[in-house]
């Protein structure tokens, strides 16, 4: 692992995620307290990412793991598709204030909560949607962070539009919710 930490800090990165996909919050504290200690010379920041079919399932799962955790560059990663399918809010969001988080990953997705974990899955990995093409509220999951707070896209797309068209919609779904976050 160590050499594509290299890798990265090489690159210039910054910040990088990890998944908590082991069930045992006390296990994932340990994995993730020992992943920010390995990074730490390289100046990276580990930002755990809660996943609603995963091990670390939720919001407060990973506000927990981060906290217990208490390593100066471990931070919290909010994507609006887990947050929602979690059963989270943007109001939860809020009363962090911006602490503990590192950034937010913006998408958006139809109605229709997928009933298990499988079908979770294929939401979360192919059937997201652009920003504003669907119901998460994300006008209000960025009201809920602080001014110049740190956001990023994620938005795996299956279906017949090439990349260059998928970012594109992307970007374009981006500017309007944002538009409507500044109102």
């Amino acid at each position: 692992m160590s050499s594509a930490i290299e890798a990265a800090a090489a690159l210039g990165t910054k910040r990088t995620k990890v998944v908590g996909v082991d069930s045992g919050e006390r296990l994932m504290t340990d994995k993730f307290a020992q992943v920010c200690r390995l990074v730490a010379p390289y100046g990276l920041t580990i930002d755990i990412e809660f996943v609603s079919f995963l091990g670390i399932r939720s919001l407060e799962a990973a506000l927990r793991v981060v906290r217990s955790a208490a390593q100066p560059k471990g931070n919290l990663l909010v994507d609006a598709l887990h947050l929602s399918r979690s059963g989270g809010t943007p109001q939860d969001v809020a009363a962090l204030n911006g602490g503990d988080m590192g950034y937010i990953q913006l998408c958006d997705a139809g109605p229709a909560v997928p009933g298990d974990d499988q079908g979770k899955m294929l939401e979360a990995r192919g059937r997201r949607l652009a920003p504003g093409d669907g119901v998460l509220p994300l006008t209000a999951l960025l009201r809920a962070v602080p001014a110049n707070f740190p956001i990023s896209l994620e938005v795996p797309m299956a279906g017949w539009l090439l990349p260059a068209e998928r970012a594109k919609r992307a970007i374009e779904g981006l500017k309007m919710v944002m538009a409507g976050a500044n109102e």
